[in-house]
């Protein structure tokens, strides 16, 4: 079966608008203008929230389009200024111009030259599995805050099983770990 021209161009008008788009957000429109039922954007990066039908913009008023959420608590530089190109490529969306923890050390002082011991996640180069690289309501970025996010990894009962830890309730890790690295192998402050 043959396509006429008109089809064929209209295939790759199409096509060019969905595949020259800078974001996936910008797709995601051209998407939902041609078809019913494409998933909405995650909460975390669009304002959905709808009155009388309408969906209403970051700054509370209402119009026809979705308008992207202000980010709420601490702030990662680069991402509160937009500049997502610091660690995204855009090039290929979703994949990053280093992995960690090289990206992470390409404005943040590299770890590995400050410490002669390094915490697993450091040195694994897994900083995100506790700080988060966009925003968080946490300082430093952390994603869970005081020991829940030691426990996070580590078992609780056993840490605090261990003879080293008895008479230290209502200190917290960090009060004698240092969360990065050190001098030791118990990573002591």
């Amino acid at each position: 079966m043959k396509l006429s021209a008109n089809i064929w161009s209209a295939v790759v008008v199409v096509g060019m608008v969905l595949f020259s788009q800078c974001s996936p957000y910008a797709g995601k429109s051209v998407l939902h203008f041609f078809f019913d039922g494409v998933p909405e954007n995650d909460s975390t990066s669009l304002a959905n929230v709808e009155t009388n039908g309408i969906p209403d913009d970051s700054t509370g008023n209402s119009n026809e389009t979705l308008a992207f959420a202000e980010p709420e608590g601490k702030i990662h530089y680069p991402f509160g200024e937009g500049e997502c190109a610091s660690c995204h490529n855009e090039q290929a969306l979703g994949t990053m111009v280093e992995p960690q923890p090289g990206l992470c050390y390409i404005c943040h002082e590299d770890l590995a030259e400050q410490y002669s011991y390094l915490h697993g996640p450091v040195a694994g180069g897994y900083c995100s599995a506790c700080h988060d690289p966009h925003r968080s309501a946490n300082e430093k970025l952390l994603r869970i805050t005081g020991d829940a996010l030691c426990f996070h990894c580590h078992e609780a009962e056993s840490v605090l099983g261990n003879e080293m830890h008895e008479g230290l309730e209502g200190m917290l890790c960090t009060d004698c770990h240092n969360p990065h690295g050190g001098e030791d192998k118990y990573i002591f402050q």
